[in-house]
């Protein structure tokens, strides 16, 4: 795309980002700047506005974002860790459920194809699924119209349903103060950098947020960099943040989605419930809060809920280990599972 175009799309992209985070930031809604960015965004894009954003804009809203969440871990956050191992094996047994009972509903309630149905309703990994899915008998727009509504409608409802349990602050995240010295903070950008970029080099899923997120919580929970960003200078990350997920519907037809908005909003709604019924077992269990091992176990991207969980100031570390680790695991399982209808 011409330069002149690819800088229009840019800034028309960020400009409805930002003007819906302001909307919703004040109408008091949960991760406003994140959900408001990701609501106005695909609202354009179904009316066939051109949004979109550059790789470089992105990859610097992902660092900033990674070095933010991990600066949130400190010492004591490690010795929590101690519940890490049993909270991630009723995980599997939860993506597990989530992922069948969401096919099975779309597959006998809604005469969905059992490919098409499969790859609808697991829990993240769209480009691996989609990958896999081209290869398969199933309807592929379909399944990227399905999955690409599940994360936009979590990433709407999450906030206002975990607010609900009383556990979340949204206000603190955006109102902190910087901390540290000038070249602690420059110290913390420049390996939390070198973090992002060498897991997106080994192509790790959400390798730059990840990368930078295990950085920043390395040095901050180990003591050896005590810095932090100022609050305010969050809002960009989470517009661009937004404005990722919202531009999934470019090129999607509005009357493709209406068609397709019933059984996918059922579909996320199981999903919900299941992970909600495993999180309050993990949470009643391992006396964890509900609304933090919820955000872990919703079905949403890796990115999306470890960003959600930061601007509901959630534990992200948390948050974002298990839906790494749930990308691991379907890597292994979506094969398995799969192999009947890839040979169909």
């Amino acid at each position: 795309m011409p330069f002149p175009n690819a800088l229009k799309r840019t800034l028309l992209t960020l400009a409805l980002g930002a003007l819906g985070g302001y909307l919703l930031s004040l109408a008091g809604f949960p991760a406003a700047w994140l959900a408001g960015s990701m609501a106005a965004v695909a609202v354009a894009a179904l009316l066939g506005l051109r949004v979109g954003l550059p790789e470089r804009l992105r990859e610097i809203a992902f660092i900033l974002l990674g070095i933010s969440m991990g600066s949130a871990v400190t010492p004591d956050s490690l010795h929590r860790m101690a519940a890490w191992p049993m909270s991630l094996l009723i995980l599997v047994v939860c993506v597990a459920a989530t992922a069948l009972l969401g096919s099975l509903w779309l597959e006998r309630r809604h005469g969905w194809s059992r490919a098409t149905a499969r790859f609808s309703a697991i829990p993240g990994a769209l480009s691996y699924i989609l990958a896999l899915a081209i290869k398969s008998p199933a309807d592929v727009p379909r399944v990227a119209t399905a999955q690409s509504l599940r994360l936009v409608v979590l990433v709407a409802v999450m906030p206002l349903l975990v607010q609900l349990g009383g556990e979340v602050d949204p206000t603190a995240v955006l109102s902190r103060p910087a901390g540290g010295t000038p070249l602690g903070i420059a110290v913390l950008v420049a390996l939390a950098t070198a973090g992002g970029f060498a897991l997106k080099r080994l192509n790790v899923p959400a390798g730059l947020l990840m990368g930078s997120l295990l950085a920043s919580a390395l040095l901050h929970g180990s003591g050896l960099v005590e810095a932090r960003l100022p609050g305010p200078l969050l809002v960009p990350g989470f517009v661009v943040m937004g404005g990722v997920i919202g531009g999934r519907f470019a090129n999607t037809r509005p009357a493709d989605l209406l068609r397709l908005l019933r059984p996918s909003l059922e579909s996320v709604g199981v999903g919900l419930l299941v992970s909600a019924a495993f999180a309050f077992l993990a949470a009643r269990l391992l006396a964890l809060p509900f609304g933090q091992v919820w955000l872990a176990y919703a079905p949403g991207g890796v990115e999306a809920m470890t960003v959600m969980a930061f601007a509901l100031h959630v534990d992200p570390a948390f948050v974002g280990a298990h839906h790494f680790f749930r990308l691991l695991a379907l890597s292994v399982a979506i094969p398995l599972w799969m192999r009947p209808v890839l040979k169909a």
